[in-house]
């Protein structure tokens, strides 16, 4: 293949990404680079254009880790949330009050929220939103890191290299 020939880019689907399975095991995500960053941006100054500029670039990176376990998650919540709507309507269904106690729609459904499998599913749920909350919340600093790190590379840009966007004329 010469130079001038593009080669055909690999064909990558949304499922590549988030995946099939309905469940995926959020615990066990890699944030390690993430960590890396916010823990590095913490301590770190800005000395020139070219840091600035990779700085932005890391934090660019770790966002969009983030969104595709994010993404994941979402997918997971929604299924969970599916699962313990099914698994407490199965419950109350199946649920026979002792002799002598009339079946009331209160009945039911504490036999559906009181289910052991119900417990389980509403424990991995509370889980997975508290998964994603963290990841939100990391997505939200590093893309903020990204800006912050942009702004400062224009700025850099400006004065140091002597280009600016042209000065409104005050007689106008």
């Amino acid at each position: 293949m010469s130079d001038w020939e593009v080669e055909k880019p690999q064909i990558i689907k949304v499922s590549d990404i988030v995946g099939t399975s309905l469940e995926d095991a959020f615990s066990n995500f890699d944030i390690t680079d993430i960590q890396n960053l916010l823990k590095h941006l913490q301590n770190t100054s800005v000395p020139d254009l070219a840091h600035a500029e990779y700085l932005q670039q890391q934090a660019l990176r770790c966002a969009d880790i983030l969104s595709e376990h994010i993404s994941k998650l979402v997918k997971t919540i929604h299924y969970l949330e599916a699962q313990l709507s099914a698994k407490k309507n199965k419950a109350a269904l199946e649920y026979s009050p002792p002799k002598g106690v009339r079946l009331s729609i209160e009945l039911r459904k504490m036999a559906g929220e009181s289910s052991s499998e119900v417990g389980d599913l509403q424990l991995k749920l509370a889980k997975a939103k508290g998964s994603k909350s963290l990841l939100d919340k990391k997505y939200e600093i590093t893309l903020k890191a990204h800006h912050h790190y942009k702004e400062i590379a224009s700025g850099l840009k400006k004065t140091i290299l002597g280009y600016s966007a042209p000065m409104p004329n005050p007689d106008e």
